[in-house]
């Protein structure tokens, strides 16, 4: 039997009868369900409104394009997943489709600090070989290597966007095989797409969350002042625990049922989707601390800043250019020779 059989001794373990009951109200005529989503949809709430907080001035001073435009990818990802897992709770049979959109943009956010940090350091694309070649770069016996760290910066690059593409391709994965059954996320046997499609999501995810903590490491000197190391922390503890949780509540799927007024589908979706607009929340908060646009509101004078002028509406469809993830991946998949 392959992994995506479903079939035979390979048949998805069915979910409790009572799965798909309505919950018993647990005051009035209030179901937890509909509790969890009112307070859901008020997080959502308060979280875009806190992004736009973010988002407005960047959008009212956008001076450095290049780096304002993956910042405000970054902060618009709190505002991604508490939508979209606001959504699963009103639907918890569209939740399995819902939330995988909020985990491809969460990929995309991850890059944008990659690019955020490249130009930190290397605001002018034309000046990056230069730069990273003359990079001091020492063995394991602290010799000098030739070439700097050229090699370094573009495996790195690669690592990233290649993570890009996979990841894409795993999630479309994913909602295909939803769709046609052999997902099977009330399983963790190794038979089913669920467990591969999920190691390889996780392990891709710590890949490149651990080269863009060593490209802010090796090149923190070059990013003195721009809160480098703040940005990561903020980034990285959402992410990580967004990941661990959606683990977790995967185990839970085949060891729950359920009673009356807590469903199984409340304990499986509902209280992890109300969890992920808790901390959207909270991170969208910390976000405050790191992304603010005080140091453009003072301008920019140097490497990287624009000599067009922005009105909001242009800053806007500027931050939306997807041109840099395209080219960014047209390196990755050998492009570097070529320029």
């Amino acid at each position: 039997m392959g992994i995506l059989s479903h079939s035979g001794n390979s048949t998805c373990p069915a979910e409790p009868a009572n799965a798909n009951a309505g919950g018993v109200p647990i005051t009035g005529s209030l179901t937890l369900q509909h509790l969890m989503q009112i307070i859901a949809w008020a997080c959502f709430g308060v979280t875009a409104l806190l992004s736009l907080g973010l988002i407005i001035p960047h959008l009212f001073h956008y001076r450095v394009p290049n780096e304002q435009r993956q910042i405000l990818r970054i902060v618009f990802l709190p505002v991604v997943y508490s939508l979209f897992y606001a959504l699963s709770l009103q639907t918890y049979a569209g939740a399995q489709y819902l939330q995988p959109v909020a985990s491809l943009y969460e990929a995309v956010a991850l890059v944008s600090l990659f690019l955020l940090y490249v130009d930190f350091v290397t605001p002018e694309p034309d000046t990056r070989d230069e730069f990273f070649s003359k990079l001091e770069n020492t063995n394991k016996k602290g010799q000098n290597v030739p070439g700097g760290r050229l090699k370094w910066f573009r495996r790195s690059w690669r690592i990233v966007f290649l993570y890009l593409v996979a990841y894409t391709i795993l999630i479309i994965a994913q909602e295909i095989t939803q769709a046609t059954g052999s997902y099977c996320a009330t399983s963790m046997k190794p038979k089913f797409a669920h467990v591969w499609l999920q190691v390889l999501e996780i392990g891709s995810t710590i890949l490149v969350i651990i080269t863009v903590i060593r490209f802010q490491r090796r090149l923190k000197n070059h990013m003195v002042g721009r809160k480098a190391l703040p940005k990561l922390l903020s980034f990285k503890l959402f992410v990580a625990i967004t990941t661990i949780q959606h683990f977790v509540f995967s185990i839970l799927a085949s060891h729950v049922s359920g009673n009356s007024k807590v469903t199984y589908h409340d304990i499986t979706i509902g209280i992890q989707a109300l969890l992920v607009c808790f901390e959207s929340l909270i991170n969208v908060i910390s976000f405050y601390f790191v992304f603010r646009a005080g140091e453009y509101k003072r301008g920019q004078k140097g490497e990287g800043a624009s000599r067009t002028v922005y009105g909001p509406a242009r800053a806007l469809l500027s931050s939306l250019n997807p041109v840099d993830l395209l080219r960014g991946i047209i390196l990755a998949f050998g492009g570097f020779a070529k320029v």
